[in-house]
């Protein structure tokens, strides 16, 4: 192990060479560990053969807080921390350069060095440079053994070193920001599984019309309006439609959390630290998340008043200004909104809710989702891509008892595509429980109340009530099942008779025309050896 460099009276350049590689071969073997500071002061501490080294932080007030602290290796206690002269930390901030202090030397005592029996204190600015207006803190040692030397080769080493380390650290800090600014950012992303398609969300002769209406809009940056009622399915078009004009990131802002203008305008455009009372540091808003990409703004309608004159100003240049922005020139974000709203817009312009101008500038592109009670050819293929998304490594299948089931006029659908996903999603964990091998969904798999409950978000009461409310619900729901084991029977018949829709029958007691006539009610596709009958 090579001696410390305070045992030497003076260093020649080969000596301070030869320490300064050793330093940055040793920093480099330590940049990706989360001890990255602490173990650059060790390192430090080592070379110099000092007895302490710290690293206070400067506050924008110009106060210093000590934020690590080592001493051979080790770390110290909370009453070490404070060991340092306050004197030498001050004088280097004062002066911009390092400063060396002793007893003999000092133009001003120290009487925490004195108390403290330092016989010699290095300190000087630490992360300063072109890209900061100040000194991102102190890096501080001291020596407490009268047998060390510390004169100006020392020094020189010490400032050299204080520079690599003010990069190291400066990058460290900035690595540390990017991550919370990465994490907060994914808050906000949607969903990272994979995304039903456009063209499976509008493969239905009823979704024509937005078909047509996106052709042309897909490819342009036109804001874009999806309106319909509550759990139509309006996000997942929003994503499908952001996915499918390849615009990203794809940012999602749900509305109407709070009416608190500087709240709306930080979610939104951000602020600068200190903007407000409570902003202790810096927030990145969602629309510069979303700059290059697509931002979705769900119920839009939550909007309050004072917040749309924001938003407004955004869409018409593209510009905003972020809390506290004290620049003359404002920020700039291209971005696609796609907005969305259960509600109804035009009421709300009448009754002074919601701005005509905003409106329009938001309805370039309006996508209506019509109710799924108004497309229920949809429910059987909705119902497979909701299994594909939850569970893509499953060849799921619907059952032809329960597609008859799902498209039958039984169930008013009133929690529309939200209600589907909900009522796939408990049957899939039904079939798990009852076969962990399922793949496919039969009406065994669905309670009533998945799918005839009324759903909380105000359906409308029936014209009347009797002793025949629901049954016809429940009939359709007991014939699915029927037909479900009349099936399972039928597929016994067959591969006890090898196939032979005749014999079967004798096996069944039952005419072969009835029979074959229950096979293709039933869709039950028969194999060659059925058809091969004598």
């Amino acid at each position: 192990m090579t001696a410390p460099l305070s045992t030497r009276r003076s260093l020649d350049p080969d000596t301070m060479w030869q320490s300064m590689r050793r330093l940055l071969g040793r920093v480099y073997g330590v940049l990706d560990r989360d001890s990255l500071v602490d173990d650059c002061l060790d390192i430090l501490v080592e070379l110099l053969g000092a007895d302490r080294g710290l690293i206070l932080h400067i506050a924008s007030d110009g106060s210093s807080r000590v934020t690590h602290a080592r001493a051979q290796g080790k770390t110290l206690s909370a009453e070490e921390w404070e060991e340092a002269s306050r004197t030498v930390v001050r004088e280097s901030l004062e002066s911009g350069q390092c400063v060396v202090w002793d007893p003999l030397s000092a133009a001003r005592g120290s009487a925490s060095a004195a108390l403290l029996g330092i016989q010699v204190a290095l300190a000087t600015p630490l992360g300063g440079g072109a890209t900061r207006r100040a000194p991102l803190g102190v890096l501080y040692v001291d020596f407490r053994d009268a047998r060390k030397f510390v004169g100006a080769e020392h020094a020189e080493f010490f400032t050299s070193a204080a520079t690599l380390l003010g990069a190291v650290l400066d990058q460290h800090e900035r690595g540390l920001a990017a991550r919370d600014q990465l994490r907060e950012a994914q808050k906000h992303c949607v969903d990272a599984r994979p995304a039903t398609s456009l063209s499976d969300l509008l493969s239905s002769p009823r979704m024509l019309p937005i078909r047509r209406e996106l052709e042309s809009a897909l490819a342009g940056t036109s804001p874009i309006l999806i309106v319909g009622e509550s759990g139509t399915g309006k996000t997942l078009l929003a994503q499908a439609v952001a996915e499918a004009s390849h615009r990203r990131p794809i940012v999602r802002a749900v509305l109407g959390s709070s009416d608190d203008l500087n709240t709306i305008t930080s979610e939104l455009f951000g602020h600068e630290r200190g903007a407000y009372s409570g902003a202790a540091g810096k927030r990145i808003g969602l629309v510069e998340y979303a700059n290059g990409g697509c931002l979705l703004l769900d119920e839009i309608l939550n909007l309050p008043m004072h917040a749309q004159q924001l938003l407004l100003d955004f869409t018409q240049f593209g510009t905003y200004r972020p809390l506290g922005h004290d620049r003359a020139e404002p920020k700039r974000a291209d971005v696609r909104i796609i907005a969305s709203t259960n509600g109804d817009l035009l009421a709300a312009i009448r009754e002074g809710r919601f701005r005509r101008d905003l409106y329009y500038r938001l309805a370039a592109v309006t996508l209506d989702i019509p109710p799924l009670r108004e497309r229920r050819e949809d429910v059987p293929g909705l119902a497979e891509s909701t299994l594909r998304r939850i569970d893509p490594a499953r060849p799921w299948e619907l059952s032809l008892p329960l597609r008859r089931l799902l498209v039958s006029p039984a169930f008013d659908w009133s929690g529309n595509v939200r209600q589907l996903e909900r009522a796939v999603e408990r049957a899939r964990e039904r079939a798990l429980t009852r076969d962990p091998a399922a793949t496919v969904l039969t009406p065994d798999h669905f309670e009533a109340r998945d799918l005839g409950a009324p759903s909380i978000e105000g359906r409308e009461p029936r014209a009347r009530e009797g002793p025949l409310d629901g049954a016809w619900q429940a009939l359709q729901g007991e014939r699915a099942k029927i037909d479900e084991r009349e099936q399972d029977v039928i597929q016994q018949a067959l591969r006890l008779s090898g196939g032979v829709v005749a014999q079967a029958a004798r096996v069944l007691g039952v005419a072969r025309t009835t029979l074959a006539s229950r096979i293709d009610a039933l869709e039950m596709r028969p194999t060659r050896k059925d058809r091969q009958e004598p």
